[in-house]
């Protein structure tokens, strides 16, 4: 019989109750994770291969149907050509492939010699293919994803929406941007991916082969490219909920937290193509609200935005403008996000920069009564021209403390923080001492005088710990913390007393004194 409810030797460290955390903005990574059919390439490495058929190796980009016709260069001096109909790559000196695509069931794309004429391959060969997603990766600013992808706009189509979503992210603050495709197992080809191949890369079951965001390491928040449809009768969105693909990233996130990733999700509305009525905003913000990881998400509005992607950089000339789905704008206030100084600091009242204008702009009377009070972060442009966050929110609207961002993310950074804090230390693995006590409740102690230092928290109480007595091989400790509120309001109240103070009228002087 296995051992019940076995871990693995190492920190774990929860939350529990809501008696409610500054960290530096650069440790905050954002992914922008876009279905992008744009051909890229990427290098495979085989080695020592010399049975007759079998797969020849795994392709690194498994999460594409390959669609590549031409030629490969291999560094054994050979040229490939890959038939997009067949799926299989020739090669002129008789060495034979073939491709594979990624299924539902095998996740991975296979270089294969099985079921094909023609030698085997022998020794290593360096194969160069094309694919449906070029370059993703981590990038620290702009520029390096703008030379590693290209340009995210030409003329008034948008050529590459991750590189788009990272330009207004960095735009607006963020250090760190990772750009992630959608796993497209489906036969979706060069069609938009569907919401199983989206479900697909937010998969967290256990045992599961796809490749799926979970496997990434350094994500804290997620901004999905996804349009969500706020008609209230859209195949995404129904009435009676988020749809498929919002219980998976719900279900992502909860599942993630359990575990202690602590990420969150900026997500918006392509209100572009479908029109977003007010209902179908509220009935989409009830419906993340309502699940459980309601207080990891926030629905941002407006759902679409005007666009001016600046001057051509053939002609000189301005381009046209043109509406982008409000997904975009998520990406942009998920930037402002990870920019704070630290994650104390609300988002509310930040100005948002990279639009031209909001279509169809509401009044702020309208943003009070039919998107704030439903858990809606509502980005209004002022009669300054400038784009501004009337309050920061997530769709869990429960009470005061569940629908303040700031005030959740303050639980995370903290719970990070000491657990990287507890494993630089060592001591798991190490023998039970009253020595290794002291130290790992010194290691959380000087933790949360840093962040009462840094203004995460206000002040901490009760810190304690105890030897578990059912399993003496673990250190319990615990503690309460206080966290630094936001302030959203400053009321001012005016009264008229004529009697607190004396006016006295001169004769000579057309002027008055107040004592």
């Amino acid at each position: 019989m296995p051992i019940p409810n076995y871990q693995i030797p190492g920190v774990y460290v929860t939350q529990s109750g809501v008696s409610l955390n500054s960290v530096n903005p650069t440790n905050l990574n954002i992914a922008i994770v876009a279905d992008n059919p744009v051909p890229g390439s990427a290098t495979d490495t085989f080695y020592n291969v010399t049975a007759t058929s079998g797969i020849v190796g795994q392709l690194s980009v498994p999460m594409v149907n390959l669609t590549y016709s031409g030629a490969f260069s291999t560094a054994s001096g050979f040229t490939v050509t890959y038939t997009t109909s067949t799926g299989v790559a020739t090669a002129t000196n008789g060495v034979n492939f073939k491709i594979v695509p990624s299924t539902t069931t095998n996740p991975f794309s296979y270089i294969t010699t099985s079921g094909i004429s023609g030698s085997p391959v022998s020794g290593t060969v360096n194969i160069n293919y094309g694919h449906y997603w070029g370059a993703y990766g981590t990038y620290y600013d702009y520029n390096h994803a703008a030379q590693a992808i290209g340009i995210p706009v030409s003329g008034t189509t948008i050529t590459n929406p991750a590189l788009l979503a990272t330009q207004f992210a960095f735009q607006n603050g963020a250090n760190t941007v990772t750009i992630l495709p959608v796993a497209r197992l489906s036969s979706s080809g060069i069609n938009p991916a569907i919401d199983s191949d989206w479900t697909n890369t937010f998969a967290v079951s256990s045992g599961t082969t796809q490749v799926n965001l979970s496997a990434q390491t350094g994500i804290d928040v997620v901004v999905p490219l996804y349009g969500f449809v706020a008609s209230g009768t859209g195949a995404v969105q129904t009435a009676s909920g988020v749809g498929s693909f919002g219980n998976s990233l719900s279900t992502y996130l909860s599942v993630q937290a359990s575990g202690g990733v602590y990420q969150r999700a900026f997500i918006g509305v392509d209100g572009t193509a479908n029109l977003a009525t007010v209902g179908g905003l509220q009935t989409l913000a009830s419906g993340f609200g309502s699940t459980s990881a309601g207080t990891r998400i926030t629905l941002v509005y407006p759902p679409s935005v005007n666009y001016n992607p600046g001057l051509n950089t053939s002609t000189g000339l301005t381009t046209t403008n043109f509406n982008i789905p409000g997904y975009y704008v998520a990406a942009a206030v998920a930037g402002i996000f990870v920019g704070q100084t630290n994650v104390a600091t609300p988002i509310t009242n930040k100005t948002v920069a990279g639009f031209n204008y909001i279509p169809n702009q509401i009044s702020q009377a309208d943003a009070a009564s039919n998107y704030l009070p439903y858990g809606i972060t509502t980005v209004y442009q002022k009669r300054d021209g400038n784009f501004w966050i009337l309050q920061g929110l997530t769709t869990n609207i429960s009470n005061w403390l569940t629908q303040e961002i700031s005030l959740n993310a303050i639980g995370d950074v903290l719970a990070n923080t000491i657990s990287q804090g507890l494993q630089s230390t060592n001591l798991i693995g190490g023998p039970l001492t009253q020595n290794t006590v002291a130290a790992a409740i010194g290691e959380v102690q000087g933790q949360l005088t840093n962040a009462v230092s840094n203004g995460l928290i206000q002040n901490y109480q009760n810190l304690t710990t105890v030897v578990n007595a059912a399993n003496p091989t673990t250190i319990n400790i615990s503690f309460q913390y206080s966290p630094t509120y936001p302030i959203n309001y400053i009321q001012v109240t005016l009264s008229l007393n004529t009697q607190t103070g004396q006016v006295i009228a001169s004769n000579s002087q057309s002027n008055l004194v107040v004592y």
